[in-house]
């Protein structure tokens, strides 16, 4: 029974991701101050804009958006700002696609001034020693089916017919087949 209850507790989501840590600054503060919170370790997340690679590391380009549990982004029209997560690795940009949605946990190391379209911009650059690409909503479904839908009677809260406990969706009868012959058995 124990074994049970720490197998449904494991997740592939790795501690650094899932619990924030204590006193972190939040993108938006990083961004109002840059200098003040160079050094602290952060975790923030959001969609990929751009995947660059380096000689020697992955930058990341994020649109950064709020945090729900276990640290996934959520999808929503709010947004913090945008940040850079420099990775020590070769991530392919394929897999780290645009749109797709990142966290990252690190050390905040600088600011870096870029554009985005002609306007300047201040970057909040993080040291990334953890990420993790959240998997595709399509995946999670597949993983995830709803229960309603595999429901062996058929049933749902606003119908079920008691006739056909084992099919979904519900087909009538459609009688005795006839040809012009006379019935078919």
């Amino acid at each position: 029974m124990l074994a049970l209850l720490l197998g449904a507790c494991a997740s592939p989501v790795p501690q650094a991701i899932r619990v924030a840590p204590p006193d972190a600054p939040s993108l938006a503060a990083a961004r109002a101050v840059p200098g003040e919170h160079l050094g602290q370790r952060v975790r923030w997340g959001g969609t990929i804009i751009e995947t660059d690679n380096l000689e020697s590391a992955t930058r990341l380009t994020v649109l950064g958006r709020p945090l729900g549990s276990a640290g996934r982004p959520r999808w929503s029209d709010e947004s913090a700002g945008r940040f850079i997560a420099i990775a020590p690795e070769f991530l392919d940009p394929k897999l780290y696609a645009p749109d797709r949605r990142l966290t990252v946990a690190g050390t905040l190391l600088r600011t870096e001034t870029g554009k985005v379209g002609e306007h300047p911009y201040t970057y909040p650059v993080v040291e990334a020693d953890v990420w993790y690409l959240w998997p595709l909503e399509e995946d999670w479904r597949r993983r995830h089916p709803d229960p309603w839908w595999h429901d062996p009677w058929g049933c749902r809260p606003w119908y079920c017919d008691p006739r056909y406990p084992y099919s979904y969706p519900y087909r009538p009868s459609r009688g005795r087949r006839v040809s012009r012959r006379g019935p078919l058995s």
